[in-house]
């Protein structure tokens, strides 16, 4: 039997809602990271790659919550600028990867860009940036709660 949908429920849908926010935010960074040609995603990998914690491929997936697929492909695309060094092959270290000083360059010079977007969005939310990061973060946890097996 089908049951009629809500009239608001793409503005009530935490799938919805979330998946729009997210695409929006990406949008807004993407958008300020375009003069160093680089996404959001790619800044990210490069920062957490900067920090220098030695993760095997599957781990920096798992911490940067990608499919491997992706983070294979912007691992090749930073590579391909060398902005990243990729060594080692199968076993029990696998690939790991390091940031060239060119990388680190350009990680830099994101720096001003990073904190002008995330003070411009801080500002549009209108002294609620922290409560807004604290809902996402239950938001989060809720999702991720459903997914655990029911006893």
């Amino acid at each position: 039997m089908f049951m009629p949908l809500p009239s608001d429920m793409s503005r009530l849908c935490f799938g919805h809602r979330s998946r729009m926010t997210a695409r929006a935010v990406t949008r807004a960074f993407n958008a300020r990271l375009r003069p160093l040609n680089l996404q959001i995603t790619q800044y990210i990998l490069l920062g957490v790659l900067a920090q220098g914690q030695d993760l095997s491929i599957a781990a920096l997936a798992d911490q940067l919550d990608l499919e491997p697929s992706a983070l294979s492909r912007n691992l090749r695309l930073l590579q391909g600028r060398g902005l990243i060094e990729i060594a080692g092959g199968r076993g029990p270290k696998g690939l790991r990867q390091t940031v060239t000083p060119a990388g680190l360059a350009l990680l830099e010079a994101g720096v001003p860009i990073w904190n002008a977007i995330q003070a411009d969005l801080s500002r549009a939310l209108e002294g609620q940036a922290d409560a807004v990061r604290a809902a996402l973060t239950k938001l989060e946890a809720a999702a991720l709660s459903l997914d655990q097996p029911r006893s």
